[in-house]
């Protein structure tokens, strides 16, 4: 009798345990998602990101930099070194959107 409710704990416990792992996996998911989107966050500036950056790039990656301002405004000057065109009004809004969408304090 001993045995057979060792084994019946054993497999409560290895339920539970399952179970906990599994919803742990699922939130873990769902924190990525939310950290790095698949669109850009609304906002001054989200049209020219939408059109802008995801020429070549996806959110997600754009999402993932945490820069302050004077690295997006270095990667801003490369992009348009490599054949990106913005307007000077457009370059500022841009670099403004994406260090108040995905700035360091954002990391």
């Amino acid at each position: 009798m001993w045995r057979e409710f060792r084994y019946w704990i054993a497999a409560v416990v290895f339920v539970v345990l399952a179970a906990a792992i599994a919803m742990g996996a699922g939130d873990g998911k769902a924190a990525r998602k939310q950290m790095y989107p698949s669109t850009f966050p609304a906002g001054e500036g989200k049209m020219l990101a939408d059109t802008k950056c995801q020429l070549c790039h996806s959110v997600s990656l754009v999402s993932q930099q945490a820069k302050d301002s004077t690295g997006w405004e270095k990667t801003l000057a490369q992009m348009e070194k490599w054949g990106g065109q913005l307007t000077p009004a457009e370059h500022d809004t841009l670099r403004r959107y994406l260090q108040a969408h995905f700035g360091v304090a954002h990391k």
